[in-house]
């Protein structure tokens, strides 16, 4: 699949996390869960860079 679908999968998955995690879990679990997705995103940024290159 293209390298754009792939970042937008990843992106989907992440937003779901952090949505269910404000709906699901108390506010400071949600708010780990924010950051460990902000966190994720982070590291996922040369990847992405080199995905949507190509």
């Amino acid at each position: 699949m293209p390298g754009w679908v792939t970042v937008l999968m990843v992106l989907a998955e992440l937003a779901g996390a952090v949505t269910a995690a404000w709906l699901l879990f108390p506010a400071w679990a949600a708010v780990l869960v924010s950051l460990l997705a902000l966190a994720c995103c982070g590291t996922e940024l040369p990847r992405w860079r080199r995905l949507l290159a190509a």
